[in-house]
């Protein structure tokens, strides 16, 4: 189990004859339809619980965070109830269930040899609960580095970790040796951290060093003795930037990240996502066939979510919610919501008019996706009803053009830009960090976070060859819309932090560097 989906694909490709392989919540959802019978996982559900409490007038709020901490009250119970009537559980709630009937029944999971908690420092304390349920069932090994607690705004917590490393139930292991990096980011992380904690962040952390291994990354060490640092004018001259050292690469570098069984990026590119566009945007008109950016984004529904539960049960309480929320207005979908609560079935709510034009769009996707041509009373009827959003709901089903996979030139680079909490899991052979200046990382030079030190770490941590880091003195311009000279952006105050004989300063950079 793991909480990165990125992994699981890698994961399942190299271990899918021994191992079943899922995120801990798509797990959670096994587990309970194997107990209960078919539910589905909706990434969007606790917004439409939410917008449930709103029409009904109930002053409920942060169900998520009230899951993550098991704050027992009216939001979890209101929650549960919803989601036992639309048939689907969340990502909270499902681990929230499983850890309850595990609770009363651990005999719901079978034993195990060994159980492997991996990233134990980014646990919240609903997950830490449902671990310590889960390892009643089996020996328990537990892996975490409180220096690399990534994630705020998920109640997660290092202190788990460390509560568990001062426990007389554990004996502790120690992992110092890093094969993955070359010695001076090895070096560079030791003085990160050393310094982090002379201004008194880092409190309570689990005492450690890392040791570089040479015996795997000598020759890597030698080649890149230093980390680079450069300064740009704006973000799209960090673009320029890359795209030079990019074209730099050795090809040793580029053939080794496509070896088979162990491939990587070539290059990975971290950092905030208004950043990631520039550089996409830029590098995409060199490297398209092979750069890789899926921009995260909030679990918003559409009507098209809608259909996809229909598709599946023709009954769904909660594609029949999508589709009032869409087609009724206030009044009459509060009515419904209301009347819901009895557990009346959502399409025994709704007119039966209503019903049956969107029973009719059903029956136009099923042929979409059968490849079939819709006649044109079809197709007008989806516009009528559709409107502008019409082309949208057609593509969304159509199946898409079979193409043949792009064969992979392994004289090319391949790259991959994420931000710095979608890096955590990955490796690459040259990383480039950008956006590293005051008011972005840190993104408060007076209030710096320890989340923002150990995302900086966990970025810098990802090097295999050579690391670039990179700030820029304004985003766009040195002027406003209205003419006026903007402050130029500081180098990050953590860059400070590493000795500066590990940094291969570059200098400062404009466009006219790349004409």
């Amino acid at each position: 189990m793991t909480f990165i989906r990125k992994l699981v694909a890698d994961m399942d490709k190299s271990m899918s004859d021994v191992a079943e392989v899922k995120t801990f919540h798509a797990y959670c959802k096994k587990i309970l339809h194997e107990q209960n019978g078919r539910v589905e996982l909706v990434a969007f559900l606790s917004q439409i619980v939410e917008r449930d409490a709103v029409l009904l007038g109930q002053e409920l709020a942060d169900f998520d965070a009230k899951f993550r901490t098991l704050e027992e009250g009216p939001e979890i119970e209101f929650h549960l109830s919803r989601g036992d009537y639309y048939e689907c559980v969340g990502f909270d709630d499902s681990v929230y269930r499983l850890y309850k009937a595990l609770k009363s029944n651990a005999a719901i999971l079978p034993e195990f040899d060994q159980i492997l908690i991996d990233e134990f420092q980014d646990f919240n304390p609903l997950e830490v609960a449902f671990i310590h349920e889960v390892s009643k069932r089996g020996n328990v090994l537990i892996v975490g580095d409180d220096d690399q607690a990534v994630y705020d705004g998920r109640s997660s917590s290092p202190l788990h970790l460390r509560e568990l490393a001062k426990s007389a139930d554990f004996r502790r292991f120690q992992l110092p040796f890093c094969s993955r990096c070359p010695q001076v980011i090895v070096a560079a992380t030791n003085a990160l951290i050393e310094k982090a904690q002379q201004r008194g962040y880092f409190a309570g952390r689990i005492p450690k060093r890392y040791e570089c291994y040479l015996e795997d990354k000598e020759a890597d060490s030698e080649r890149y003795p230093k980390i680079a640092f450069a300064q740009c004018t704006t973000a799209s001259v960090v673009a320029k930037y890359i795209e030079k050292e990019i074209s730099g690469i050795h090809a040793e570098d580029i053939a080794e990240s496509h070896k088979p069984g162990n491939e990587y990026p070539t290059v990975l590119v971290v950092g905030a996502k208004h950043y990631l566009r520039e550089i996409e945007k830029h590098l995409k008109l060199i490297y398209e066939a092979y750069l890789s950016y899926s921009p995260s984004t909030n679990a918003e529904y559409r009507l098209s979510d809608a259909y996809e539960l229909l598709l599946v049960n023709e009954r769904s309480n909660l594609g029949w919610r999508i589709i009032a929320e869409f087609f009724l207005d206030e009044n009459s979908l509060t009515d419904v919501i209301r009347a819901s609560t009895a557990g009346v079935l959502m399409i025994d709510l709704l007119e039966r008019g209503l019903v049956n034009s969107h029973l009719g769009v059903l029956d136009s996707i099923r042929k979409i996706r059968e490849a079939a041509e819709l006649s044109a009373a079809e197709e007008d009827g989806i516009k009528s009803m559709f409107g502008e959003s019409s082309e949208e709901v057609l593509n969304h089903f159509a199946p898409g053009a079979k193409q043949e996979p792009h064969k992979i030139d392994v004289t090319k680079p391949t790259i991959l830009l994420t931000s710095l909490r979608g890096c955590k899991g990955l490796s690459a052979g040259h990383v480039f960090i950008v956006g590293a200046h005051d008011g972005s990382l840190p993104r408060d030079s007076n209030d710096v976070q320890d989340v923002e030190i150990a995302q900086f770490i966990v970025a810098l941590t990802r090097t295999r060859k050579q690391c670039h880091i990179i700030s820029n003195r304004w985003l766009v311009a040195p002027v406003d819309r209205k003419g006026n000279f903007l402050t130029p952006n500081k180098p990050s105050r953590f860059i400070s932090w590493i000795p500066k004989a590990l940094i291969d300063n570059r200098g400062n950079f404009k466009a006219s560097d790349f004409r």
